[in-house]
């Protein structure tokens, strides 16, 4: 599905299988993806604060340049995920799978990262600046 350049904020998209779709510079301001499928869908410079995408499914999405800013991702799996130049300045990242992500220029300043698994993500350049790293696997700060 082509989202676009909508503007989709507060929407409740939860519980949907959405893999695949275009959300490319989309507004998704307190949007909520709770438990949603959104395997390699593109969210390149979407709007995505203070959505709520717990227990989401992103497998190889892209995040390229989206701001994730007090976004919340408890348990969510991000495996293959790419958020080059991605914001997430206080984000909630705890429980996340990083695995194999590639967060080269992100912005994860303030960012609680405890029990996430960043096991051969890319972080060159990456910016965790005041992030927490309680129980992190596979990233020594």
């Amino acid at each position: 599905m082509d989202f676009s350049g909508l503007v989709l904020s507060g929407l409740d998209f939860s519980g949907l299988t959405l893999a695949s779709s275009n959300f490319s510079d989309t507004r998704l301001i307190k949007t909520k993806f709770v438990t949603t499928f959104l395997s390699k869908c593109n969210f390149q410079g979407a709007n995505l604060t203070e959505a709520d995408l717990t227990t989401a499914i992103l497998k190889e999405a892209d995040l390229s340049r989206a701001t994730l800013e007090k976004i919340t991702l408890s348990r969510a799996n991000l495996y293959g995920a790419r958020y080059i130049q991605a914001s997430m300045k206080f984000a909630s990242l705890v429980g996340w799978d990083l695995t194999r992500s590639n967060l080269t220029s992100a912005f994860l300043h303030g960012a609680d990262l405890t029990k996430a698994n960043l096991t051969s993500a890319k972080t060159s350049e990456t910016n965790f600046k005041n992030a927490k790293f309680i129980g992190t696997i596979g990233y020594k700060p």
